[in-house]
């Protein structure tokens, strides 16, 4: 994108337009609102790896609250090209999208580890390294947090229950297929596709 920003309806017009040169990054998440605050996060090829950046902007001023920066991590099983991933990742749904849950923000930025953040602070709530790369969006129901992971020949996709509270894995199940979208939850039912 060239430029992000928040639009009044009303008014018709802009509160803020964000300069996307000023963040250097190739891929932008879909943002989440709470509150006052505006969610997003940035991934850019960096050497050998992916530069990931999470942040948190007043909604109505476009001031930056704060932001996180981090490099990515692959899973103790996996063997990744960060740039062929970096690629094929571009033409997926975005799985940068943050997920929200009582004070957290919560990541799957297509690295190995999920990622929560305190709304307010910034600073880092938790983190689980799973064994490979997620492969979707989180999507979150009651207190858990439903994450969709990568596989190879030997370990088949799969799909993944974590506690919002501290990321601890409540269970997991293998897919036939990856998850390339995050599911979506109805009661006690999940729907989701696979590739």
């Amino acid at each position: 994108p060239r430029s992000f920003g928040a639009y009044d309806l009303r008014s018709r017009s802009y509160l803020f337009v964000l300069d996307t040169s000023l963040f250097a990054a190739t891929w932008y998440s879909f943002p989440a609102l709470k509150g006052s605050r505006l969610f997003f996060s940035t991934v850019d090829l960096a050497g050998s790896g992916w530069l990931m950046n999470y942040y948190a902007f007043d909604r109505t001023t476009g001031q930056e609250l704060w932001r996180y920066t981090d490099f990515a991590q692959w899973g103790r099983r996996s063997f990744v090209d960060p740039e062929a991933l970096f690629e094929r990742n571009l033409e997926l749904l975005d799985y940068l999208a943050p997920a929200l849950w009582r004070n957290l923000v919560i990541y799957t930025s297509g690295d190995s580890v999920v990622r929560a953040f305190d709304g307010r602070s910034g600073a880092l709530a938790w983190t689980k390294e799973l064994d490979y790369p997620v492969s979707a969006a989180p999507a979150v129901a009651g207190n858990r947090v439903y994450v969709g992971m990568s596989g190879d020949l030997a370990h088949p996709p799969r799909l993944a229950a974590l506690s919002a509270r501290n990321g601890r894995t409540l269970w997991e199940m293998e897919t036939e297929g990856e998850l390339l979208s995050a599911p979506l939850i109805a009661g006690r039912y999940m729907i989701f596709g696979t590739d």
